[in-house]
């Protein structure tokens, strides 16, 4: 089986969910993580993933520097879109019955640097064979 892939260019040059004091509120976090999956449930309806038995899901963050970067705060972004994939919200596009690792492979974000190249966040969604019992 040839594994199909989605490659999604999200909107946002940063990661739009910050770690804890990256709000002012509790308040203004959530709705960045609300605004964030339900822009990821659009994206994904819109690339026309199907529902898959599995999948892998990793975000890239493309830079055009070396200006340090700590790639654990990608975390805090990978976090709504994941749920956006696996949830039951009316804004979600469940692809899969959970986001647990069961159903989904989440590894941790990269930072790749592109010299010259924008700032872009990319979502790339690899469907996976189902486990099977051996």
């Amino acid at each position: 089986m040839t594994a199909r892939s989605w490659s999604i260019t999200l909107p946002w040059a940063t990661p739009p969910v910050k770690p804890n004091g990256g709000y002012s509120n509790r308040y203004a976090h959530a709705k960045k993580v609300r605004d964030t999956r339900q822009a990821m449930g659009l994206l994904a309806r819109q690339a026309g993933i199907p529902a898959l038995d599995r999948c892998r899901v990793e975000l890239t963050w493309f830079v055009p520097d070396r200006i340090a970067r700590d790639v654990d705060n990608l975390a805090w972004t990978l976090k709504p879109l994941c749920d956006a994939l696996a949830g039951t919200k009316p804004m979600d596009h469940q692809i899969v019955p959970n986001d647990t690792p069961e159903w989904m492979e989440k590894p941790m974000p990269s930072i790749v640097y592109r010299p010259g190249a924008p700032k872009e966040m990319v979502l790339t969604v690899t469907e996976i064979p189902p486990v099977t019992g051996g």
